[in-house]
């Protein structure tokens, strides 16, 4: 897979972030603005999308690396567990703020994103 490509299935990601974030927004008006469960998918639902955007830079670099055969200098894994990590100690520093179980289903929204994307291209494939 080369570069373009990468950016097309990150522009794909963006549009279901999107839609996401669409989603929040239509919830945040139509119900009570101090549901702490909105507010919960907002901060994981970001965090998913830091970590979705530092995978996205670490496949970039790792192209870099087996371009020019140097040897790789990456701290991808453990910067994407960081950002994890930071919005549930976020949500546990804000319980009532936040809902700690939606923070951790909106960090599980970019693995979503990447099996419906992956779904939806494999359906328009088999079409034909």
């Amino acid at each position: 897979m080369n570069i373009i490509l990468q950016d097309a299935l990150y522009r794909a990601y963006l549009r279901w972030f999107g839609l996401f974030y669409g989603i929040l927004a239509v919830l945040l008006l139509i119900g009570r603005p101090g549901e702490p469960v909105i507010y919960g998918l907002a901060l994981g639902g970001t965090g998913s999308f830091l970590i979705l955007t530092l995978q996205r830079l670490s496949v970039d670099r790792m192209y870099r690396v087996i371009e020019t055969g140097r040897k790789p200098v990456s701290r991808g894994t453990v910067s994407r567990m960081a950002v994890a990590v930071l919005c549930v100690m976020i949500g546990l520093k804000y319980q009532t703020e936040l809902s700690l179980t939606a923070v951790v289903i909106g960090l599980l929204a970019g693995h979503v994103i990447q099996f419906c994307e992956f779904l939806t291209h494999e359906l328009k494939r088999e079409k034909r």
